[in-house]
Formats: C-alpha cells, structure tokens, sequence
C-alpha cells in the first residue's frame, strides 16, 4: 500500500477548501480533510495508477483492490 500524503502537498491551497464526496462510503468532506494515496484503476479497459483522494485511509483500502496491496 502506498504511504498516505495530505491532499497539500498537491492540491493548490485555494482549492483544499472545495467540498468532496468520498467515493467510497459517499461521506461530504472538504479536499484538505482526506488523504491521498496511488490507486489502481481500469481506464478504457487499461490498468491505470494515479492518485486518489478518499476520506480516510480506512476507505481507500475499502476501495482499492487487493491485488494491489503490498505492491510498490
């Protein structure tokens, strides 16, 4: 699993106050209250990485496949 980061470090300061849904659990939050990890995706039928942002570390590992876990 990838070490979470605040959403700071990549999302511009007047931006951290925008409102969010979590896309897993569907919980409203602002960007600055999350966190973001690397997550894996199908994009058009190809795997993907990218950063993704959910309300808490307990949601993305709900969300990210565990295929991926322990994997650099």
């Amino acid at each position: 699993m990838s070490t979470p980061q605040s959403p700071a470090a990549y999302i511009a300061a007047e931006k951290l106050a925008e409102s969010a849904k979590c896309p897993t659990c569907g919980a409203d939050s602002i960007l600055a209250r999350g966190v973001l990890h690397l997550g894996h995706f199908n994009f058009n039928g190809e795997p993907c990485e990218g950063l993704i942002w959910t309300c808490s570390d307990k949601c993305f590992l709900s969300w990210e496949h565990s295929q991926f876990m322990g994997h650099a």
